[in-house]
């Protein structure tokens, strides 16, 4: 099974194997152009973890950034990051009895194997719920292949908007980004793990895979994914992605409305297929176009206000 599982701090969409459509890099992975009514903005699917390799973003990334004057993500970055976060997290995590008498022991002993492949010890999920091991393990797997969190696009960007005292927004609140897991019943929870082992296990499901269709701004393979994932979870189908994105839309058509261009940062997996973010804003009216084509984009003056955070 191919899926998407999502990373909370910060968010990780994971592109598994399938057949590769594009043709070498893309200047522009994953971005799109929307026109608002005053302004042009950009769209942009994030891969949150990415190897010291990729850490020189696309030209037409570094383009939009530099036209857009606030910058718009999935939650607010500083606050996920706080120790106060971070604690209710693993509180939240926290089961009430070991991993191992929690899940199906056939699910046990493919974990067993897949943690010992990277090199994860067993203690790290024991004594939490099977949502937090298979977003700890998903993690360990790709930092065991030289990715890294804090060269992720997100990331990247959040960290030039703070210096460049551009002003950030965001899509949903931090609470309510930390209970996709944390109020998750037994089965769900369950489900997520399965679906991560299974997948991690699987062959081409590799880190490698996530960079080559990134790098081919493969939109194609997100949308099939994307597909595999609603017809054989179609809850949390509808609870990571699906739900949402339509959640999100109030306060995505504000930013896009305005007259201030906006970079708008979320995982790649939101942007693709009859329920992402291109097909709901198309509905509302919005003319959006692939930004895969060269052209040259003249940088924005410097932002007069200071860092806002709402």
């Amino acid at each position: 099974m191919k899926t998407f599982r999502s990373w909370l701090l910060p968010l990780l969409c994971t592109l598994s194997a399938v057949p590769a459509l594009a043709e070498g890099p893309s200047r522009a992975p994953f971005l799109w152009e929307v026109d608002g009514p005053k302004a042009k903005h950009y769209l942009l699917g994030s891969v949150h973890l990415l190897p010291a390799d990729a850490e020189q973003l696309p030209d037409g990334l570094e383009q939009a950034y530099l036209r857009s004057a606030e910058l718009v993500f999935e939650s607010d970055i500083a606050a996920l990051s706080s120790p106060d976060l971070q604690s209710k997290l693993l509180a939240a995590a926290k089961a009430d009895k070991p991993l191992k008498a929690s899940v199906a022991p056939a699910l046990y002993e493919r974990l067993v194997r897949r943690a010992g492949s990277v090199g994860m010890p067993m203690a790290m999920c024991e004594p939490f719920r099977a949502w937090f091991c298979a977003l700890s393990l998903e993690l360990f797997s790709y930092q065991h292949a030289g990715f890294r969190a804090e060269l992720g696009i997100d990331q990247q960007f959040y960290k030039r908007a703070v210096t460049d005292e551009k002003p950030v927004h965001w899509l949903e609140e931090p609470q309510a980004h930390l209970a996709l897991f944390t109020d998750t019943s037994a089965a769900q929870s369950e489900q997520i793990l399965a679906a991560t082992v299974d997948e991690l296990i699987e062959a081409g499901s590799e880190p490698a895979d996530l960079l080559r269709t990134w790098r081919e701004g493969n939109g194609a393979a997100l949308e099939e994914l994307g597909a595999q994932l609603k017809a054989r979870t179609p809850a949390i189908y509808e609870r990571l992605l699906a739900g949402r994105n339509r959640a999100w839309l109030q306060r995505l058509q504000g930013a896009l409305d305005g007259d201030k261009p906006q970079l708008i940062i979320v995982g790649a997996a939101h942007l693709y297929g009859p329920d992402g973010l291109v097909a709901l804003l198309r509905q509302k009216g919005y003319r959006i176009q692939a930004a895969d084509r060269p052209a040259e984009i003249p940088e924005a003056p410097p932002p007069q206000a200071r860092l806002k955070l709402r």
